[in-house]
């Protein structure tokens, strides 16, 4: 089975924004923060008999709110950022993948160098709504849209088991 991955803009940013904030799960920290500095002001506002209380709790309140604000909107610039970077528009050829039935290894290739993993070495695979995420490592993955898959059942079907149930996540 070879396929010619051609990736889109929207293709690699909903990757983007699944790597960091489904997969790696990055939002958690600020959100922590919002609920520890709200949960504060909340206390505050509730002694508001205290003299500067009903202060600190504003204040608290802002910065709760304001740093994951500020956090979300620079994580979207730097993702259209890096979006812009890959030069997506028009859609272009970016790897070409080869694997079967027979085979225990896939073939990665583009117009500059050849790469063969082991199916046994492959970190693990996210069957997503319109991708599949091939992450040969932990941090490098092959993006498999299913519109360059002739089907994508047999696709799917195949990695599941080469890399078995365990390092497969199905979310779509």
């Amino acid at each position: 089975m070879t396929i010619a991955v051609k990736l889109n803009e929207q293709h690699y940013r909903q990757f983007l924004i699944f790597n960091i904030l489904k997969r790696l799960k990055l939002y958690r920290s600020p959100v922590i923060f919002a609920s520890i500095l709200t949960f504060s002001a909340i206390i505050c506002f509730v002694m508001y008999q205290v003299e500067g209380a009903v202060l600190l709790g504003t204040v608290l309140l802002v910065v709760g709110l304001g740093v994951p604000v500020v956090y979300f909107a620079s994580f979207f610039a730097t993702v259209k950022k890096q979006v812009k970077l890959q030069k997506l528009n028009p859609p272009r050829l970016i790897y070409t993948l080869q694997f079967s039935e027979d085979s225990d290894a896939v073939a990665i290739s583009n117009e500059k160098e050849q790469a063969s993993y082991r199916w046994q070495d492959v970190y693990h695979a996210y069957f997503e709504k319109e991708c599949i995420y091939l992450f040969i490592t932990r941090d490098r993955a092959f993006l498999i849209p299913y519109e360059v898959v002739e089907n994508k059942d047999a696709v799917c079907n195949l990695i599941t088991s080469k890399l078995g149930r365990n390092r497969c996540t199905q979310s779509r």
